[in-house]
């Protein structure tokens, strides 16, 4: 199959400092043939610096999608930036997680149609994290050594994930099991992600928004394909979101899985799937509406 091409999709809201973490292990991607759009779940205007400085800096396709401030609607700005995507596969990236320098390489070989590929993550704790932001460190560069003496020192919560092994058919042997898909980092298709309309944007508050679209890719006939071993992310240390609304996206996901549900209840992309969804930009220049 001819490796697609890919837009590689970034969530955000109100974490610059860790933005600009992330936007530095992309524009470091050997394979830097890709759109980068980024998903703002309504930031103020230090997220728009960040993105501004990034852009004008260095030479890559970037959009900025951006909506009001609502309370957490994350799924409704990762819909317009599906619509928005020009390219045939997505990846989809939390902005606090920094990819290392095969992170595209690495999904763009394991992307197949009809299959969703999960990858991992590992965490690294607040004493790292506060390091990296302060001293403004490189490390989707460290070497696996470097990243060990972490790990021995208890700032890196595993190590053997981010050690690069092929799984051959192994990758395929549980095409179901829609748990290995995160939402903070995983690629798919566009046209497998429009076939089931995107996320479902009746979920708000934080949780299960990625779990409950996974399950209907999977009822859809859009597989899991693992990644495990291969574009692992490291993901910064931060507070727990609050989760007052984890109770009720989680009936909203039982109830996907029992009615075996294949498209989403609401959603925009529904409607937008052959359109862009409309400029994406966020209107800086009314005083009234920036946070």
């Amino acid at each position: 199959m001819q490796p697609p091409s890919i837009s590689l999709i970034v969530n955000t809201f109100n974490q610059p400092d860790f933005l600009r973490l992330v936007l530095d292990g992309i524009k470091n991607q050997g394979d830097n043939e890709f759109e980068l759009i980024i998903s703002d779940d309504g930031s103020s205007l230090e997220t728009k610096k960040c993105i501004e400085g990034f852009s004008r800096a260095h030479e890559i396709d970037l959009k900025h999608i951006w909506h009001e401030d609502e309370g957490f609607r994350k799924a409704v700005v990762l819909n317009r930036s599906i619509a928005a995507a020009t390219n045939e596969y997505l990846i989809f990236l939390d902005g606090d997680c920094i990819p290392r320098r095969n992170f595209i390489k690495q999904h763009r070989s394991l992307a197949r149609k009809k299959r969703m590929v999960g990858c991992s993550r590992v965490r690294l704790d607040q004493t790292i994290t506060q390091r990296l932001l302060d001293h403004d460190l490189r490390i989707h560069d460290w070497s696996v050594v470097a990243l060990l003496k972490l790990r021995m020192s208890g700032h890196v919560n595993a190590l053997l994930p981010l050690i690069s092994l092929p799984l051959g058919a192994l990758r395929n042997r549980t095409p179901r099991r829609w748990q290995r898909i995160r939402g903070c980092n995983f690629g798919i298709f566009k046209e497998d992600i429009c076939a089931i309309h995107g996320f479902d944007e009746s979920f708000v508050g934080w949780g299960y928004e990625d779990s409950e679209l996974a399950v209907r890719a999977v009822n859809q006939g859009c597989l899991v394909r693992r990644g495990d071993y291969a574009a692992t992310v490291l993901h910064l240390w931060h507070e727990e979101l609050n989760r007052d609304d984890a109770r009720s996206n989680r009936h909203r996901l039982d109830a996907s899985i029992s009615s075996r549900r294949r498209t989403a209840i609401s959603s925009s992309l529904a409607q937008t799937t052959q359109q862009r969804a409309g400029d994406g930009t966020a209107p800086w220049d009314d005083d009234s509406s920036a946070a």
